[in-house]
């Protein structure tokens, strides 16, 4: 995350079009936002649209913009979502929805800076910066002849990669907490440490967005200062158990050496996570050579 970071702010310092890949519910839109706040456009529009909500005729209206009487139903003039975003940003969030018509429109935009609203022979001119994303990466959208491969190197001149929540799990306590405090700044709930360490083994494949969905949940359900597993949803509470006995039976030498970099070295907390002994914890380490 950290060297994801890093690509951030020296990505938002170019005006190149960029392209974040990454699992539904990774957090791909506040990369995008990142990007755009950290970019000299930051006080100029950030414009987000999720292009897999409209239909191919619609999206072309939403981002195009359209005249009067163009189709049926254009009762009036529409500038559209381009002409909104100005000298800001333009994110497309799962743009390999895109039908081919509309990218074939939105290359000649990339190329020529220049587009025509629907139903207008007057040129506009084109501005902002585009950030793209999608949960497919283009090269197998292009394989799955979903995507145009010159369409691909107009979008993803600096490619960005946000991993899955499961393999970030020290974010997870942080996110965790910081989502408790989304939904009440004034309550202050301690973490049981077994919570915590459930949160962390559980695979979370909904990421982030799964995460946040499981903090309201446990808040709601909190009866104490002190929030416990009996306060998770049942899915996870049930998930948690499974993996657990999974783990126990598959422990080997890097699920080890990754707990105790995870835990800081500290073995109780380490066992604990692992769902073992302290005392099996050190036979494991002493039989693989960790001590």
């Amino acid at each position: 995350m950290r060297k994801l970071f890093e690509k951030i702010r020296k990505a938002a310092k170019t005006d190149v079009s960029i392209y974040i890949s990454g699992e539904t519910g990774v957090g791909k839109e506040l990369v995008a936002r990142a990007i755009h706040t950290e970019s000299a456009r930051a006080k100029e529009p950030f414009i987000a649209v999720n292009v897999a909500n409209f239909t191919s005729e619609l999206i072309e209206s939403q981002l195009f913009g359209h005249k009067k009487g163009a189709f049926t139903g254009a009762l009036e003039n529409n500038t559209g979502l381009m002409h909104a975003a100005q000298k800001g940003t333009l994110f497309l969030d799962e743009v390999t929805c895109l039908a081919p018509s509309t990218q074939a429109k939105l290359l000649r935009v990339l190329q020529e800076r220049q587009y025509y609203p629907v139903g207008d022979i007057n040129l506009q001119e084109f501005s902002a910066s585009v950030v793209s994303a999608s949960n497919l990466s283009l090269e197998k959208a292009i394989k799955k002849h979903q995507f145009r491969e010159d369409l691909r190197y107009r979008l993803e001149v600096i490619p960005l990669y946000v991993p899955p929540l499961r393999d970030r799990k020290d974010d997870i306590p942080l996110l965790f907490d910081y989502f408790l405090k989304q939904v009440s700044a004034s309550n202050n709930w301690d973490l049981d440490p077994l919570l915590k360490s459930k949160l962390i083994h559980y695979q979370w494949p909904g990421n982030v967005r799964e995460l946040e969905n499981c903090a309201r949940f446990t808040a709601a359900m909190a009866t104490g200062e002190t929030l416990k597993i009996s306060d998770l949803p049942d899915r996870i509470q049930a998930s948690i158990g499974l993996d657990l006995q999974l783990k126990n039976t598959k422990l080997n030498p890097k699920i080890i050496t990754d707990a105790l970099l995870l835990h800081r070295g500290r073995r109780g907390e380490t066992a604990q996570y692992l769902g073992i002994s302290r005392m099996t914890l050190w036979r494991k380490m002493k039989a693989f050579n960790l001590v």
